[in-house]
């Protein structure tokens, strides 16, 4: 019988979140596990394998899967926030009388609108021809929020 404890709730969902990271940094396992015992997460090397496989199989099977679930709703997330900062600032203009508030309120929107250029520049062109399904996407994400395979800020 095996001695390791199952993490449950928060502090297995901590534990993959460094887990991820770890990955993500190229960090070998012992590191990784180091890491997670500073946190205050004391699991063995078995347990270790196991998130790192739950992990994987939550990815999906192809780039194109891991990139739609884990940075296409993002992407989208962050580019309909961009929109709706250009929004508030016309209305800050608009609402707003003394031409020195005109101006930050330009600038800002200036800003913004450059920030929304960059992004879509950068963004990967074959899912810019792509057509997506946003409440399918929304759905996933909400699926994927709902049993904590997604950290948060």
């Amino acid at each position: 019988m095996s001695k390791e404890v199952y993490l449950k709730g928060e502090e297995k969902l901590k534990a993959i979140t460094i887990i991820k990271t770890g990955l993500g940094v190229r960090m070998s396992p012992k590191e990784i596990l180091e890491r997670l015992h500073k946190s205050g997460i004391d699991i063995g090397e078995r347990t270790y394998r196991r998130l790192k496989l739950e992990i994987y199989q939550s990815a999906g099977s192809t780039i194109a899967e891991i990139y739609q679930t884990q940075v296409g709703g993002t992407a989208f997330d962050e580019l309909l926030s961009l929109e709706e900062m250009e929004r508030r600032c016309w209305e800050l203009y608009y609402s707003v009388k003394t031409p020195n508030e005109k101006f930050k309120a330009i600038s800002q929107l200036r800003m913004i609108s450059q920030d929304k250029m960059k992004f879509l520049k950068h963004f990967n062109i074959g899912q810019k021809r792509e057509k997506l399904d946003y409440t399918q996407l929304r759905d996933d994400l909400k699926d994927l929020d709902e049993d904590g395979d997604t950290p948060t800020p």
